[in-house]
């Protein structure tokens, strides 16, 4: 008998041969999709069931206050998103809350891992404190940003009065944009400690014998940063940014703590929205509507998500 370079046979098996192994390679198959059945069952039921579900709603006039006008109305839910100015002004609000979030949360992480990454060993402790926000609850940090921005006894109001910045406290939770400013300062301090783990764990994985290459070829700190470091956060800079936009839009608790909304929508958010429909106007064909549009959103930013991080490494 043939056998090929890693022991199987070259000849082909025939007849009743053939059947049995056809018939053990098809068990063998039908096994393996039976151990997936019960993840495949939870994931429809945790995941496929409520999507479905939201869909089937926003087709529905459904109004808790009115349960029997209940009744199929296709896609009039739809159609009053076009003159929802609340639900525009709460997409925007959405949009400038994440990216402001994002964005201001990335810098700081990749200035802290850069600074951390230089500190001695023996200062290595300076990390875990720099992550204690990250492992705080969210509707903590609501709290505790609410009384650094209260316009009597906070924090912020004290240290602009103290360098006579400000001639009194500023209404930081009461005004439309100073809101927006807070609740953003707020999940950035709660969000720039994981771009800080995420980046300093991909720093700490850069091969020595680069560094050293690079050192000995004369290069400069910040040469060594941008044409080394770099590229090999390009990936887990993808990552992490997308995790943490969506995390943005789907942030409730900051908010709904220190502003709930307000003061009027200066900080509503499309989750807020969807709340306030849905569990204070009892609209819930409406607010599933809204849903739908929203899983859109971020079907479409995963979907960026994907293209860059299927993109060759820029090293």
């Amino acid at each position: 008998m043939k056998l090929s370079p890693t022991g199987r046979s070259l000849v082909k098996p025939r007849g009743e041969a053939a059947v049995a192994l056809g018939g053990r390679r098809g068990l063998a198959r039908l096994t393996r999709y039976l151990y997936l059945l019960p993840a495949l069952a939870l994931l429809v039921y945790v995941v496929a069931y409520p999507l479905l579900t939201a869909l089937y709603e926003s087709l529905q006039n459904l109004q808790l206050t009115d349960l029997e006008d209940q009744r199929f109305v296709g896609l009039a839910n739809y159609a009053l998103l076009f003159h929802d100015e609340v639900f525009w002004h709460s997409f925007l609000t959405t949009i400038v809350f994440s990216l402001a979030t994002v964005v201001a949360s990335f810098l700081l992480g990749l200035w802290f891992a850069a600074l951390v990454e230089a500190l001695p060993p023996a200062f290595a402790f300076v990390r875990g404190l720099l992550m204690a926000p990250w492992v705080q609850p969210s509707i903590v940090v609501g709290f505790l940003f609410l009384y650094i921005f209260d316009q009597d006894v906070g924090l912020v109001n004290l240290v602009l009065n103290e360098f006579h910045l400000v001639s009194a406290g500023l209404p930081w939770l009461a005004a439309d944009k100073l809101s927006l400013t807070a609740v953003i300062v707020a999940n950035v301090w709660s969000q720039t400690p994981f771009f800080l783990l995420m980046f300093s764990a991909t720093i700490a994985g850069i091969p020595q014998d680069l560094r050293d290459a690079m050192r000995i070829d004369g290069a400069t700190s910040w040469r060594e940063f941008v044409n080394l470091t770099l590229p090999f956060l390009r990936n887990v800079m993808v990552v992490s940014s997308i995790l943490m936009l969506i995390r943005s839009f789907n942030n409730f608790p900051v908010i709904w703590t220190m502003t709930q909304g307000g003061p009027v929508y200066a900080t509503t958010t499309l989750v807020i929205y969807i709340y306030r429909l849905a569990f204070e106007q009892f609209n819930l064909g409406y607010a599933a509507a809204i849903g739908v549009i929203w899983l859109l959103v971020l079907m479409l930013i995963s979907a960026v998500y994907i293209r860059l991080i299927r993109r060759e490494p820029l090293i």
